[in-house]
C-alpha cells in the first residue's frame, strides 16, 4: 500500500477523520450546545418580565411576583414579546427593544375627540355602571383609565385638556405608538 493510500492519521495515531470528528464534538460539547431548540410556537412557558420607555426606568413587571404563564402565539401577549421567546432557553435572559409594530399599534388620530366636559361625565358614569375600572399610570402620561367589561373585554380611556367647557377624550391603548423595552427571563418551557 502506498502511503498515498493510506487514510491521514492525527497525532494520537487515530485516522484524521476521526480525530476531527472528536474534536468537533469537543467544541460543541464544550460550548454547552443543546439539542433542543428553545421555546417554539405553541409552547406554554413561564416568564418574569420588567417593561419600559427606551432610556427609563422599567415601569411594569413581575420580578417579585408569579411568572407569567402562556401559551406562545395564542395572542396572549403583543407579537413582539412572543418573537423575543423563540428561541430561548429556560435560565436566559434577554433585553428587546419592540417597535409599535410589534407592540400595541400605532396611535390612530380617529379615536381622539374633543367633547363638551358634561358629556364626558356622563360618558364616564356611563362606562363605571357597565365595568369595572382602574387608573394605570404610565412615565411622562396622563392617567389612563382601563375598563374591563363583561367577557374580558378591555378598553382605555386618557382624558385631558379638561376645562369647564371641554374635555379631549383619547380612545387609543396608552402604549400605541411606543417603543418598549422588555427583560425577559424564561423560567420553564411547557410543551404541547
Amino acid at each position: 500500500m502506498r502511503r498515498s493510500d493510506r487514510p491521514a492519521r492525527g497525532s494520537g495515531g487515530l485516522p484524521l477523520t476521526t480525530a476531527a470528528f472528536c474534536l468537533v464534538l469537543l467544541v460543541v460539547l464544550g460550548a454547552g450546545c443543546s439539542t433542543t431548540s428553545g421555546v417554539v410556537r405553541g409552547d406554554t412557558v413561564r416568564v418574569y418580565y420588567t417593561v419600559s420607555f427606551p432610556g427609563t426606568p422599567p415601569f411594569e413587571g413581575n420580578l417579585n411576583g408569579t411568572p407569567l404563564e402562556f401559551t406562545v402565539g395564542d395572542g396572549t401577549v403583543i407579537r413582539g414579546f412572543d418573537q423575543a421567546l423563540i428561541g430561548m432557553q429556560p435560565g436566559e435572559t434577554k433585553t428587546v427593544t419592540v417597535s409599535p409594530e410589534d407592540g400595541y399599534g400605532l396611535r390612530n388620530e380617529t379615536l381622539v375627540r374633543e367633547v363638551d366636559t358634561a358629556t364626558a361625565l356622563a360618558f364616564i358614569q356611563n362606562l363605571d355602571r357597565m365595568g369595572t375600572s382602574r387608573v394605570r399610570l404610565f412615565p411622562g402620561m396622563e392617567p389612563v383609565f382601563e375598563y374591563t367589561f363583561p367577557g374580558n373585554v378591555v378598553v382605555h380611556y386618557t382624558f385631558y385638556n379638561i376645562s369647564e367647557q371641554s374635555t379631549t377624550i383619547d380612545q387609543n391603548h396608552p402604549l400605541a405608538g411606543k417603543d418598549l423595552v422588555f427583560t425577559i427571563t424564561l423560567e420553564e418551557i411547557g410543551k404541547k
